[in-house]
């Protein structure tokens, strides 16, 4: 009976542990959608309110540089940091460490893919047009469309419930 109770115990905190690491995922998704969804806004936003301002073509080019320096960064940092802790979560899912590193990554990739967002609004209120703000909402956007945290082996096999011996 008590090697039972062990082994179910071990179980169980290893649900627990998983469980975690669903919680993490589900934050990731919630941030990821809030932000996704203040980029929409963004594009309501500047469809009310006009510019009125005049445009300078300095402003343009620096901040289009600066989003593709943005998306730059944000690939090299899922590599720096999401891909190695995924890699760490699918053998150790307990790792607490892997755990923060993945959700930091997460994290600042999504905060870079909103800067983007952000270049297009201020684009647009130092009187630029809809149709010099809008790829930059767009890019935005699709960062936050396909760079969405999947699931990760380990997850995905524990999903089933566990039951005590």
């Amino acid at each position: 009976m008590r090697k039972k109770w062990k082994s179910w115990w071990g179980e169980a905190r290893i649900g627990l542990l998983h469980s975690s690491m669903q919680a993490a995922r589900k934050l990731i998704q919630i941030v990821r959608f809030a932000l996704a969804g203040a980029v929409v806004m963004y594009l309501f936003i500047i469809l009310r309110i006009p510019a009125t301002t005049k445009p300078n073509l300095v402003l343009l080019r620096g901040l289009g540089f600066l989003a593709v320096v943005d998306v730059i960064v944000v690939f090299v940092m899922r590599r720096v940091l999401v891909f190695p802790a995924e890699a760490v979560l699918q053998n150790q899912p307990q790792d607490a460490k892997a755990l923060a590193r993945w959700k930091a990554g997460y994290i600042v990739t999504y905060a870079l893919s909103m800067s983007i967002a952000l270049y297009g609004l201020v684009l647009h209120f130092f009187g630029f047009p809809l149709g010099r703000v809008v790829p930059l909402l767009l890019a935005s956007f699709a960062l936050f469309v396909f760079l969405g945290p999947k699931a990760l082996a380990s997850e995905v096999s524990s999903s089933a419930p566990i039951v005590p011996q």
